[in-house]
């Protein structure tokens, strides 16, 4: 029952909604279903007497990520500013805990059950893609919308909804600071963002979640599947598209690059002519596009306004940094250091525009080398791990990586949720046994380094 409770919160993740408590006391969906989730998965597990805690890498930084988050209150400024946000990460990083014990296999189990419990984490993967799906449609639906009613009133429409998706004080920061609109060779546009309060959160949400997709298509053996999961994959590409967020072509980019070398590395012949001919067509698919081109070309114009003010961002968080290299200015206290006319309760859009630098400003360098490592040993982890699917989340990983590098979703709960639960599928390698083994024989041994391609 679990399992699909958690399914569920997969799925509908791009389509949480507010409860507007209070003034200044937003609280969305995600945060009160993971407790909830959560605290079920312990009654359950300490009722069986068996709590399970995975004894690998990425639990312990995910640990350590919580521990110095929560020091760096002591070591810093301001603690009273950084409860707020020390609160937020006990409601959403409790997720990979349970996600890593709902989808392991038992390798104690007879081959049927693994066969069963495979399916499970399948049904994991699919239900990502399903959430990425909507989160694309959602985006497209939006940019298309724009054009039949008009920029003004779609920009008013989603101003008016912005108090039910993300409550009514970061409703209110979100429409006073939006970036929803993009100006594109002259032209206004209405960008991709869906439920999210910005295209950046969008296109990380997506972009993870279209690798994942794309790894599924190429380990599935039946010719339906891999077309309907393919058109899944090619409408979440082209929403990111349609985000114009520069940095998410970037990760968008690093991952395809990624997902194609691993590829083609381990693939036979055949495997390498269909990644050849697939990149091929990405490539003159992209700079074909006008407008696609232009904004990857603006990324390295440092005199345009957007990437001034980035580096204007990424200079006052190296500067404090510098300042507090252990425990940062301490969590919460980002905003207020910029700014000191900000009160402590008083909620702002200021941040590093780099998730590290954002880390690291505020709770150390130390912390942000821990949360770095946590996704390059979960990359490290799925390559070594050996198939299509693990690798569609190593290709996710990487993307989220170099797209950090320019914006932070940390602070978005769809995002982190949805980071920590490919995390938890990752310490595991995806594999179906075929057959079951004959009786006193032992399993054979895998000679073959080539990818699981069906």
């Amino acid at each position: 029952m679990l399992n699909y409770f958690l399914l569920i919160i997969t799925v509908f993740l791009p389509l949480q909604f507010a409860l507007n408590i209070g003034d200044n006391f937003d609280l969305v969906t995600t945060r009160v279903l993971i407790p909830i989730l959560f605290l079920l998965w312990l009654v359950r597990s300490l009722a069986r007497r068996k709590l399970w805690i995975p004894n690998k890498a990425e639990m312990w930084l995910v640990i350590s990520f919580l521990f110095l988050s929560a020091l760096s209150l002591f070591l810093g400024r301001d603690a009273g500013a950084g409860f707020r946000k020390l609160l937020y990460f006990f409601t959403i990083i409790p997720v990979f805990f349970v996600a890593a014990d709902m989808f392991r296999p038992s390798a104690t189990l007879r081959v049927a059950m693994r066969v069963e419990e495979e399916k499970w984490r399948k049904r994991a993967l699919a239900a990502v893609i399903l959430g990425g799906t909507l989160a694309a449609t959602v985006g497209l639906f939006q940019f298309i919308f724009s054009f039949i009613i008009g920029i003004d009133r779609s920009v008013k429409i989603w101003e008016s909804l912005a108090p039910y998706f993300l409550g009514n004080s970061f409703g209110k920061i979100v429409a006073a600071n939006s970036s929803w609109l993009v100006n594109i060779g002259g032209e206004t546009r209405l960008r991709a963002f869906g439920l999210f309060p910005d295209p950046h959160n969008f296109a990380f949400f997506v972009n993870l979640c279209l690798f994942v997709g794309l790894g599924y298509v190429f380990s599935q053996k039946k010719i339906a599947s891999r077309v309907w999961t393919g058109a899944a994959v090619v409408l979440m590409i082209v929403a990111v598209g349609l985000s114009f967020s520069r940095g998410a072509y970037l990760g968008l980019l690093a991952g395809g690059l990624f997902f194609a070398a691993v590829f083609l590395k381990c693939s036979g012949v055949l495997g390498k002519a269909i990644v050849a001919i697939a990149v091929i067509f990405i490539l003159i698919f992209i700079f074909n596009s006008n407008i696609i081109t232009q904004r990857l070309a603006s990324s390295f114009n440092m005199k345009e306004g957007s990437n001034a003010e980035r580096y204007k961002n990424w200079t006052q968080a190296a500067g404090m940094v510098q300042d507090y290299p252990l425990g940062g200015v301490g969590l919460g206290n980002y905003a207020r250091t910029v700014d000191p006319r900000l009160g402590g309760a008083e909620r702002s859009s200021i941040y590093a525009h780099n998730l590290f630098l954002d880390i690291a400003a505020e709770t150390g360098i130390l912390n942000a080398m821990v949360f770095l490592f946590l996704i390059v040993v979960s990359v490290w982890r799925n390559i070594k791990n050996n198939n299509m699917l693990n690798l569609g989340l190593a290709a996710g990983l990487v993307a989220f990586l170099v797209h950090s590098i320019f914006d932070t979703a940390l602070y978005s709960p769809q995002v982190l949720t949805l980071l920590l639960v490919i995390v938890a599928l990752g310490l595991n390698p995806f594999v179906i046994p075929t057959d079951p083994p004959r009786r006193g024989a032992e399993e054979p041994r895998r000679r073959s380094k080539r990818l699981a391609v069906s």
